[in-house]
């Protein structure tokens, strides 16, 4: 697809069907990390949604929690749902300018761990990329 929509839109007007028997995991030795497409509920089709999506693969939630006016209930709704689902969540990562009392408020209320904070960034580098997914593997490894 090359609209830039949400998966739903752009593959309507890019002409293209998404179904859940689509996606396969690539095979790999290393660790994965498999982005969704704007939110859980997120539509992929007439029928699914990121959240179907996540499940189908049978991977834990990485939950990404933009630091902006709104995320508490945004993060806390989305927290709401995975339990509810019964979706595995590995933890929270918070992106953006740090916010101490929101992320306070976040992790108290989720009780999810911390896995990395990840600051507004000039330029994404390899560099860059690099120093976060260091830090998330490290602390990913520290929770088993």
């Amino acid at each position: 697809m090359k609209t830039p929509a949400s998966p739903h839109a752009a593959a309507a007007i890019d002409g293209v069907e998404i179904q859940l028997s689509d996606f396969e995991l690539p095979e790999g030795d290393g660790p994965l990390v498999v982005e969704g497409a704007g939110g859980l509920l997120v539509p992929l089709n007439d029928q699914d949604t990121i959240a179907d999506l996540i499940r189908r693969l049978g991977l834990p939630v990485i939950l990404v929690s933009n630091l902006y006016l709104g995320n508490i209930n945004h993060t806390l709704l989305s927290c709401e749902y995975l339990k509810k689902e019964e979706i595995e969540v590995a933890g929270i990562v918070f992106n953006g300018p740090s916010n101490p009392a929101s992320e306070e408020v976040i992790l108290k209320m989720t009780g999810l761990q911390l896995l990395l904070k990840i600051e507004q960034e000039k330029e994404i580098t390899h560099e860059v990329i690099s120093k976060y997914a260091k830090i998330l593997k490290e602390n990913l490894s520290n929770l088993n």
